[in-house]
Formats: structure tokens, C-alpha cells, sequence
């Protein structure tokens, strides 16, 4: 499958779904703006790389300054580009060419758009609402309709994310091989896994979580020690990779050396909880109840390790194991990581981190995190009161060190089983 053959069928599905929106809500024509680069701090001169507006790249894969797209019923979407000759700075090429031919192109100079943009009843889409072209900007019910269509992805979709994963598998598994061959520090296993994905840090889809030891009992841990590390540890990796503009989101823990035995036994046990959660995804099913069922599974490896005491209903009903597994379940993918449409109501209080609560349906590309941590400030929850014997905590402050867990594949929903884009890398 190649984007040349998949991209017609998703402009044309795209072009489809947005008339039908347009006209259930009175309007003409859509302007999505791509949007402009935005300065690092206003004491300075430096511009970040230019992230466009979601809703553009779900369109086009291009990353160029005031670029602008124009979709109207019954005629071809308009690409507009603003070109200028700029000897300071060059836009980085779009790593494809398939899209060109499915837009009308409009190259403009700078601060000209305006001239080509459409008036009347226009709605415009854009990140930059202090300088959006004239129309209703953002407008709720709009911006939820075409949010809507990005929970189910195209062949042309699937086949992007597909490639963002083996890129981060790519990086997985160089970090691996440096974590297991001796001492190693955060930063470098960080800039390893770029290096192995090929992506510079700024336009990866999100910062990457390299955490050694303790560090990955923070969820969302960026420091980067300097420091070598030699000793029996662990390892915890949360880094993806871009494919025109779709972001791969994968996680991967490890454990090194005689002294990690015991978290390494748990580890294990993650991983056959995790491949259970995915066997169970089907559509028609809430995906809340499949993070609820996580919880379940959570409870029995809990007391096969010995870490939990009691039933394993009590662990879950007692709010244990939300203490071990405090986040939610998984998220949509997409041009965003926690990509939108599939939140359309709260999960339940005790689920309140939880970012998916659509019912699970064909098309849908989400991921699939379990984990199991040992977090300080939660843990003391637990102590001091009825639920303390709930916990062997003598073995809980023995892997206390190591920091957690977490397992984390990209799925996609089929109608006749499931898509493991993560597994499907790993194994090529």
C-alpha cells in the first residue's frame, strides 16, 4: 500500500464528510488555516518549528508558514501557499509529494491570503485565533462536527501511523540494546532513540519519557539525568514518531541485572496482562469498561506477585489497584497524540484520568497503556488506616527503587480482528 494509492479515497472521503457539515450548519465555505510560527519567548527572536493546526494536517502533510485550505461543495479543496524568498530561513520539504495533485495550488506573497481567501458565510478552523482571516472562528458545534470525523481513520490514515510506529520501533530498539550492553544515562538513550528514529526533538509528536530506576514512577518524567548508570535497574521508554504528521505513541520498560529479579518477575506479568487487554478490544464494547476490565486483570497479577493481600474484588472495590494503575487506560491517535472526538462524556470519578469514552468501532486507532507503579504520594494513601493490609509493603519498598511499569501498543479496530501496529514492527 503506498500514499500515492491511499491519499485520493481520504481527500475524497474528507471532502464528503465537510460538505455534509457545511451544510447542516449554514455555511459556504470552510478556511482551515495551517497557522504561523510562534516565538520561543517574547524577550528573544527564535521561533519554534511550525506545528499546523490539527485539522489542517488531517487534510495535507504540509508544515509551511500561512499556508491556508479552502474546501467548498461540488468543487476541488484549494491549497493556498505563501511564498517568499527569505535568504534567513528555508521551510523544510514535506517528506512525501503524493498531495500535491489533489489540491488546486495558489501561491501568494506574504500578507496577501487575504485576497484569495472566500467570503460570505465562511467558517474557519485555526490555532492562532488572534489572527484568523474574516468568518466564525472556531465555532463550537463546527469544530466538534469534524473533530467527529478524525475518530475513524482511512487506509491512507492507517498506513501513516503504521509507518510512525516502525519508525519508534526503530528507537525502541536501539535504547534497548545501549540499556542492556552497560551504564547509560537518560540523555543519552534520549538522543539515541532520536537518532535511531531519525526525527529531531522539537517535531517528534511529543517530548519522549526516558526514566531509569525511581524516575519512572513519574508518569511524565523529561528530566534527563546526565548521569551514567551501572547498577541493576530499570528502564522506562514512552517515545513515538512522525509520519505526515501522524504520531506513533509506544512505551516500552525493562529490567537489568540479578538485583531487578523481583520487578522483572512483575514486569513479565505486565506484558501478558497487556497482550490480554488487547485480545479483548471488539467493537461495540465501551471503552471504559475495557480499562475497568484492566483493573480486574491489575487485581489478580497484584496478588500472583504477592503485592497484594486479599481478594482481588476487594483490591479493586478498596481503590488498590487505582493506586498502582492511577491513569487512564489509553487515548485516540491521530495528527494529534491524544487525538479528539472520542472523550463525548466524563468517564466515572474514580476514572477521572481516563481520555477515552467512545464505544469501541472500526476504524478507531487508539493505544493500549497498562501499568503498575509505585508512587510515593499515592502509596501513602494506603498506609495508616483499614486498606493497609491490603499491601505487602515490605515488597513494595523492595521495588519501590525500580520506579513502575507501563506497556503501550498503537491498535487498530478491524471488523475481523484487531491491527497491533506495535507487535506488527516489533515483528518485521
Amino acid at each position: 500500500m503506498s500514499f500515492e494509492t491511499t491519499y485520493p479515497d481520504h481527500v475524497a472521503h474528507l471532502q464528503k464528510a465537510t460538505e455534509a457539515v457545511l451544510a447542516a450548519q449554514g455555511y459556504e465555505a470552510l478556511v482551515i488555516c495551517g497557522g504561523a510560527a510562534q516565538s520561543k519567548n517574547r524577550f528573544d527572536d527564535q521561533s519554534w518549528p511550525l506545528c499546523p493546526t490539527p485539522t489542517f494536517t488531517h487534510w495535507c502533510p504540509l508544515a509551511e508558514a500561512d499556508a491556508f485550505l479552502i474546501v467548498r461543495a461540488g468543487r476541488k479543496p484549494t491549497l493556498v501557499r505563501t511564498v517568499s524568498d527569505d535568504f534567513w530561513e528555508t521551510t523544510p520539504p514535506p517528506e512525501s509529494e503524493h498531495f500535491w495533485a489533489q489540491f488546486d495550488v495558489v501561491e501568494v506573497e506574504p500578507g496577501h491570503a487575504g485576497d484569495v481567501l472566500p467570503g460570505g458565510k465562511v467558517a474557519v478552523v485555526t490555532r492562532d485565533p488572534g489572527h484568523a482571516p474574516p468568518g466564525d472562528v472556531n465555532a463550537p458545534a463546527l469544530v466538534g462536527a469534524l473533530d467527529a470525523i478524525r475518530t475513524k481513520k482511512t487506509p491512507y490514515e492507517i498506513e501513516c501511523l503504521a509507518e510512525a510506529t516502525r519508525r519508534a520501533v526503530r528507537g525502541h530498539r536501539r535504547t534497548e540494546e545501549l540499556f542492556r550492553a552497560g551504564p547509560v544515562s537518560e540523555l543519552g538513550i534520549h538522543l539515541a532513540y532520536l537518532d535511531a528514529s531519525e526525527q529531531d526533538d522539537p517535531t517528534a509528536p511529543y517530548k519522549g519519557i526516558v526514566a531509569l530506576g525511581a524516575h519512572a514512577a513519574v508518569l511524565h518524567y523529561v528530566a534527563y539525568e546526565r548521569q551514567r548508570v551501572a547498577a541493576d535497574t530499570s528502564l522506562l521508554v514512552d517515545a513515538g514518531a512522525k509520519c505526515n504528521g501522524y504520531g506513533s505513541d509506544i512505551t516500552r520498560t525493562y529490567a537489568r541485572g540479578n538485583g531487578a529479579a523481583k520487578f522483572a518477575a512483575l514486569l513479565a506479568k505486565m506484558e501478558q496482562l497487556q497482550q490480554a487487554v488487547v485480545a479483548r478490544v471488539k467493537p461495540g464494547m465501551q471503552y471504559e469498561d475495557l480499562h475497568d476490565e484492566t483493573h480486574r486483570l491489575l487485581a489478580e497479577v497484584l496478588r500472583e506477585t504477592g503485592i497484594g493481600k486479599g481478594s482481588a474484588n476487594e483490591l479493586v472495590d478498596r481503590g488498590v489497584t487505582r493506586v498502582f494503575l492511577p491513569h487512564g487506560l489509553g487515548h485516540s491517535l491521530g495528527v494529534t497524540v491524544h487525538d479528539v472526538g472520542m472523550k463525548l462524556r466524563p468517564p466515572r470519578p474514580e476514572n477521572k484520568f481516563l481520555r477515552n469514552t467512545s464505544v469501541i468501532e472500526v476504524g478507531q486507532v487508539f493505544t493500549i497503556e497498562p501499568g503498575c507503579y509505585f508512587i510515593d504520594g499515592l502509596l501513602k494513601t494506603l498506609r495508616g488506616g483499614d486498606k493497609e493490609r491490603l499491601v505487602d509493603w515490605k515488597l513494595v519498598d523492595e521495588l519501590r527503587p525500580f520506579g513502575g511499569i507501563r506497556i503501550e501498543d498503537n491498535v487498530c479496530v478491524l471488523a475481523g480482528g484487531n491491527r497491533n501496529l506495535t507487535r506488527e514492527a516489533y515483528a518485521a
